[in-house]
């Protein structure tokens, strides 16, 4: 997730600036907890702030998320942070989740209990590699919507199982279990 520092960083920008921004939820996938440990929905490592708290104390909070952890393996807690969120902000409407392209989420089973639409803004995105497909699921399970640097797919809702999409240079098709990669 380190390398997606500089898109949290515009995010950062953007609510001091305008005040689009009224919360941020930083996580880090269980504060250095051996992964052995890591319970589903209950990993910990989560870290909020109001915006109006100021841009410092934002700040604060999202250096002490990451000095307190890196979570060890590739699966982070997604889930368990935006349903975290959802629960602590509701005035929140718009859920932007920064999402690390090369970290699946590990806990996917929770997504059922997501009451909002998640716009999943990929991170580590770059034309020509692949988006992983478990993002998608994200966006289109909520009824969000997923974007990259050059891309801003807001019809994830509108396809049906069997149905295929063009994302970047993949190619995925939509079966019960989700997106998965055909091409």
């Amino acid at each position: 997730m380190a390398a997606c520092y500089a898109q949290i960083d515009q995010w950062l920008a953007l609510s001091h600036t305008n005040k689009l921004v009224q919360y941020f939820v930083f996580f880090n996938d269980g504060d250095n907890k051996p992964n052995k440990d890591k319970v589903i929905g209950s990993t910990g490592g989560i870290y909020a702030v109001h915006t109006n708290e100021g841009i410092s104390k934002v700040l604060t909070t999202l250096d002490t998320a990451k000095k307190n952890g890196g979570g060890g393996d590739g699966p982070e807690n997604d889930i368990e942070a935006i349903i975290y969120t959802i629960g602590n902000c509701s005035t929140c409407e718009n859920i932007i989740h920064i999402a690390d392209n090369q970290a699946t989420p590990r806990d996917l089973i929770l997504l059922d209990e997501v009451t909002k639409p998640i716009k999943v803004i990929v991170c580590k995105y770059i034309p020509g590699i692949l988006v992983n497909p478990k993002l998608l699921d994200i966006a289109y399970k909520t009824g969000g919507s997923l974007h990259t640097l050059d891309l801003d797919i807001e019809t994830l809702g509108s396809l049906k199982v069997g149905d295929t999409i063009q994302v970047g240079t993949g190619t995925y098709r939509l079966d019960v279990t989700g997106f998965i990669r055909i091409a």
